[in-house]
């Protein structure tokens, strides 16, 4: 993506952030937190139907473009119009430090 493109990331989404604890009954508990909104670029990438724990599912990867940042990883996740996305990769697609591109994955949407 170039700096002129920057007006096709029209979508609003929210970076979370995984933390684990330990709750009442010892067991770890995942908590999701807030750590950032931003503009982002979604783009479909593919769809597919997989069987997951003996039902059907589908599965929807989408990639998400945003500018720059340091606090999107593999352990994060993204929201976007109310639906929950796992960061599958992220990569500095130019290693400028400019924008980065992540592929998100949605399970039954």
């Amino acid at each position: 993506m170039k700096a002129s493109d920057v007006g096709s990331m029209r979508e609003r989404v929210t970076i979370q952030a995984q933390t684990q604890t330990i709750n009442d009954a010892g067991e770890i508990a995942t908590l999701w937190s807030d750590v950032g909104t931003c503009w982002a670029r979604i783009k479909p990438v593919k769809a597919v139907q997989v069987a997951l724990a003996g039902r059907d599912d589908a599965v929807r990867e989408y990639d998400m473009t945003i500018r720059f940042r340091t606090d999107v990883s593999t352990n994060s996740q993204i929201i976007w119009r109310e639906r929950r996305f796992d960061v599958q990769s992220v990569v500095d697609n130019t290693e400028q430090r400019q924008f980065l591109t992540a592929r998100l994955r949605e399970i039954n949407a």
